[in-house]
């Protein structure tokens, strides 16, 4: 797994948020961020499809301004019906920071 790069730019973002473009490595995009699994970010190919897909966290590669991109080589597969009994958020933290609440 490549550890994503908070701070090679100021645009990075700090969560993944639903509504959020995802693309693949080469910029080429693959959908829209339905929702994100305590797993598994779980990508629809237009805002309104019904038909979602996914792909593990550890796929996400950087997370920029309006878009998460995913790792060279990293694929989305059908999602699972169940979600893998995940607890879906539409957001997704990415960074814990010292001193503030998280509560």
């Amino acid at each position: 797994m490549t550890p994503m790069a908070f701070e090679d730019t100021p645009f990075e973002r700090r969560s993944i948020i639903g509504g959020m473009r995802v693309r693949a490595a080469d910029g080429t995009k693959l959908g829209y961020v339905a929702f994100i699994g305590q797993g598994h970010l779980y990508v629809r190919g237009s805002p309104f499809s019904r038909r979602w897909k996914e792909a593990p966290l550890d796929d996400v590669a950087r997370v920029l301004q309006g878009a998460v991109v995913l790792r060279e080589g990293a694929t989305l597969v059908l999602a699972d019906r169940l979600h893998h009994g995940e607890l879906l958020s539409m957001t997704h933290p990415l960074a814990f920071v010292p001193g503030a609440s998280h509560a």
